[in-house]
């Protein structure tokens, strides 16, 4: 009765340290990519202004006002937004659906206003050269009001049009549903948008463009996902994955005592140790030290870790084989022979590798590349487990 439940549970436990770890590395990729590709931003705060086509306010342009054209703290055209006092959303799904023009009106003709969009979200305008004409050179330099335009009565139109706004988030459906009706994805989105108000660069990710780094090597596991906010997700699946850890070794140690009568398994304490040097990992992630102990810690660590996995799933394997007999009741052994074989050739891949980089400089992308295809092979381990055990109901 006791051995059918730990069984059990060393099932179910096997097949969830296999999907936690990879839902921790390739969901982090994914969150990478989806950051990386999203593209919308915090607009301007139309709140003069209702969301219908045809809508317009008007402002007439003096001297008082610098006739509508001013610069703003970061040195781009401002056109009305000062005097309209136009301030930057708070959310980012409160945009406008339809795209708002400007337009300078002098003695009944129109003189429209182009705007641009800039790579950090703030909205760069360029003034009509046929009204004014810039006074100055680089930083210094002034859009200002041509004398014969100096006495006319100008006015300054916003306007909304029968366009669909391509910059506004609620015209793309498919993100707008994300953001509205999934709580994670609304919280990443939010925290990648909201540092644009404050003229920030943004979230800072491990690359700025789309990776597939299982394929290409362009970053590694640490790089990408020691950085907020990926590291929260990443961290809290590898937290429950050394929780499992510790549970599946556990299991494994007490199904041997009762089966085989061991008393002292020496996997058993590679194995937690493995668990207890995966947490410093988890820990000591995405630290900023120029410590050159700190840092060799932190290497050693994740090297130790590795080491001690290959040698507790080594011995876990052979000592499985060397019992087979006695377990041929509990396992299946077709699963339990390709278990060997699995720990066989990652214990021989393992060992070429190190010569490998021992002798050549590889680049980095190869490392990478290794890297994230390594640990993902590693989680078959568990899989192995998970399948090896047959259902018992004593």
């Amino acid at each position: 009765m006791i051995l059918g439940k730990i069984i059990r549970k060393l099932r179910v436990n096997s097949l969830l340290l296999f999907l936690i770890p990879a839902i921790a590395i390739i969901g982090s990729l994914q969150i990478h990519n989806f950051l990386i590709n999203f593209k919308y931003s915090l607009l301007i705060d139309y709140s003069y202004l209702t969301d219908v086509p045809g809508e317009e306010y008007k402002v007439n342009c003096t001297e008082d006002n610098n006739y509508c054209v001013k610069k703003n703290p970061q040195g781009y055209i401002d056109i009305g937004a000062l005097v309209f006092n136009e301030v930057t959303l708070t959310k980012i799904s409160n945009c406008f659906t339809n795209h708002v023009e400007g337009v300078f009106i002098n003695n009944g003709k129109n003189y429209p206003v182009t705007n641009m969009r800039h790579p950090q979200g703030y909205r760069e305008q360029i003034v009509p050269t046929t009204l004014f004409y810039l006074k100055g050179t680089d930083a210094e330099a002034q859009w200002v009001l041509k004398d014969e335009f100096i006495n006319n009565k100008i006015e300054f139109k916003k306007y909304v049009t029968n366009k669909k706004d391509a910059t506004c988030i609620k015209n793309d459906p498919k993100y707008y549903f994300l953001y509205k009706y999934v709580p994670p994805i609304t919280y990443l989105i939010d925290q990648k948008t909201k540092t644009y108000k404050s003229n920030s660069p943004g979230i800072i990710l491990g690359t700025n463009v789309e990776v597939n780094p299982f394929l290409y090597g362009e970053v590694s596991i640490s790089n990408l996902v020691k950085r907020f906010p990926i590291n929260i997700f990443f961290k809290f699946f590898l937290y429950i994955g050394v929780i499992l850890m510790i549970m599946y070794w556990n299991n494994y140690n007490s199904i041997f005592k009762i089966i085989l009568y061991t008393k002292k398994n020496i996997f058993y304490f590679f194995g937690l140790g493995s668990a207890v040097l995966l947490f410093l990992h988890i820990y000591f992630l995405g630290t900023t030290s120029n410590n050159e102990i700190l840092k060799n810690f932190r290497r050693i660590v994740i090297v130790l870790f590795i080491l001690f996995e290959v040698i507790a799933q080594t011995l876990l394997a052979f000592k499985i084989y060397k019992n087979k007999d006695n377990l041929s009741r509990y396992c299946y052994k077709l699963i339990v022979l390709t278990k060997i074989f699995f720990v066989s050739f990652i214990v021989v891949f393992t060992v070429i590798i190190l010569i490998i980089l021992s002798i050549f400089n590889l680049s980095s992308s190869f490392d990478y590349i290794l890297e994230w295809n390594y640990f993902i092979v590693l989680l078959i381990f568990y899989l192995l487990s998970s399948l090896m055990w047959k259902k018992i109901n004593f």
